[in-house]
C-alpha cells in the first residue's frame, strides 16, 4: 500500500514546446525544499522524455503517477 503524498506546488505544462517544460520544472524545483514535492502534467512524447531525462540526470527522483493518450502526472521530489 502506498502512502499518501502531500503536493506541494503544481505545474500544468501541457501544450508547451521542449525545453520551456524542463526549466519551469528547474525554476520551480531550485525553490521547493528537500522535503518537498512537485507534480507537473506534460505532454506524451518529446516533453515527456526530456523532462524525465533531464531530472533524473539532475538528481531528481521522478515518479508516474498517471497516463493516458495525452498527457502524463509526474511526481518530482530530491529524496
Amino acid at each position: 500500500m502506498e502512502k499518501n503524498i502531500f503536493i506541494d506546488h503544481y505545474l500544468d505544462l501541457s501544450g508547451l514546446a521542449c525545453p520551456v517544460n524542463f526549466v519551469k520544472c528547474c525554476l520551480v524545483l531550485e525553490n521547493l525544499s528537500s522535503n518537498q514535492v512537485l507534480k507537473v502534467d506534460l505532454d506524451i512524447g518529446e516533453a515527456e522524455t526530456s523532462v524525465i531525462d533531464g531530472l533524473q540526470e539532475k538528481g531528481y527522483k521522478v515518479k508516474i503517477l498517471n497516463k493516458d493518450s495525452k498527457i502524463v502526472t509526474l511526481i518530482i521530489s530530491s529524496e
